[in-house]
């Protein structure tokens, strides 16, 4: 029998960060410490492979709490810290009254140590809004990432020299990972898992752990918000009318002339108020509201097709998956409760 091959260690960092939930920072240090051990147990005496050493790198070694109960302890402060070979970036901010700004520089103390360990071959994952504190180190300039689907305009008038991909769960840039919302860490220690230890290791985590490989859209969970937060009361009935009137055939030509202004005009103030050109922003909001009623009603899907303002059940279709990454089936498989409990209307407050 040959002997076992020598663990290869993976000195990983996990940033301990205030923010909302503790669940960044030791929801992956738990994974990424037990996976591999429960691997190892199992399988003896086959090769013991890749192993995660993890430890909590602070601004100081003083303790970071997260709410009322859950308390943190760095093992080391970033001062003092050695280059490991991960960072992992958890999600920043716990006051929602604090600008993305604000939270970086909560935390730029960081930044000197994290760009030092990249210059040095050191690889650097963030997590949701840990995607604002890396691109702030300036790695990401050029590069494409992805971030919490809901902060993604945020992130673009920030770091405008980034291409930002808010439909994918996880961008991989080589040494560079971001990945999306907060519990998608769970994504990224599976990710972690198979391109440090291998595809047969990461397999046998997701099952023992129950996390589903291979998820790589954050399309199904996002939502689109009409953009309300502008002075323009010509494009603001505009935007009532289409809500009210989405199933009717409505073009850019027909609102220009309702609003009473030449297309040219129309489309320019549409997209300065809303962000959206008007046929973007009608598009969105009729798959929006398609996805409410999949979601709340018994109505066939030819139905909620004609609702919103579709003939062709087949461009639908595609318009659809195009922004959910599911058919419309799928969808109310995915996300509507059950059929005799549906009710027949929906809260037109969801969709404002």
């Amino acid at each position: 029998m040959k002997n076992p091959t020598p663990r290869q260690t993976i000195r990983t960092a996990i940033l301990a960060i205030e923010s909302f939930t503790s669940l960044p920072v030791t929801g992956p240090m738990d994974v990424l410490t037990d996976s591999c051990e429960i691997w190892s147990l199992v399988n003896r005496p086959k090769a013991l492979g890749t192993t995660f050493k993890v430890e909590l790198v602070g601004l100081t070694k003083q303790p970071v709490r997260f709410g009322d109960s859950v308390i943190v302890h760095p093992r080391v402060s970033v001062r003092h810290a050695t280059r490991p070979d991960l960072i992992l970036i958890p999600s920043i901010g716990k006051d929602a009254a604090q600008s993305f700004a604000e939270l970086v520089d909560d935390n730029r103390g960081f930044l000197p140590w994290i760009k030092s360990c990249a210059a040095k071959g050191t690889r650097i994952a963030s997590m949701c809004t840990g995607s604002f504190l890396l691109a702030e180190t300036g790695l990401l300039d050029g590069r494409s990432a992805t971030t919490h689907w809901f902060f993604a305009n945020a992130f673009r008038e920030m770091y405008p020299k980034v291409t930002v991909l808010p439909e994918r769960l996880i961008v991989d840039e080589g040494n560079i990972i971001t990945t999306g919302a907060a519990t998608a860490f769970m994504d990224l220690v599976m990710y972690l898992i198979e391109l440090y230890c291998g595809h047969e290791v990461a397999v046998f985590s997701s099952k023992v752990l129950l996390i589903d490989l291979g998820r790589r859209s954050q399309l199904p969970y996002t939502t689109f918000s009409t953009q309300r937060l502008h002075n323009d009361r010509q494009i603001s009935q505009v935007q009532h009318f289409i809500e009210s009137e989405s199933h009717l055939n409505l073009s850019s030509v027909s609102l220009s002339k309702r609003a009473g202004m030449s297309l040219r005009n129309f489309d320019r103030r549409f997209r300065n108020a809303t962000g959206e050109t008007p046929s973007s922003y009608l598009r969105k909001f009729r798959v929006e509201k398609a996805k409410r009623l999949l979601e709340t009603t018994n109505d066939t899907v030819q139905e909620i097709i004609a609702k919103v303002g579709y003939e062709d059940r087949s461009s639908f279709r595609r318009l659809f998956y195009e922004h959910t990454a599911l058919n419309p089936k799928a969808y109310r498989a995915k996300y509507g409760i059950p059929a005799a409990s549906r009710s027949t209307v929906v809260n037109s407050s969801l969709l404002g």
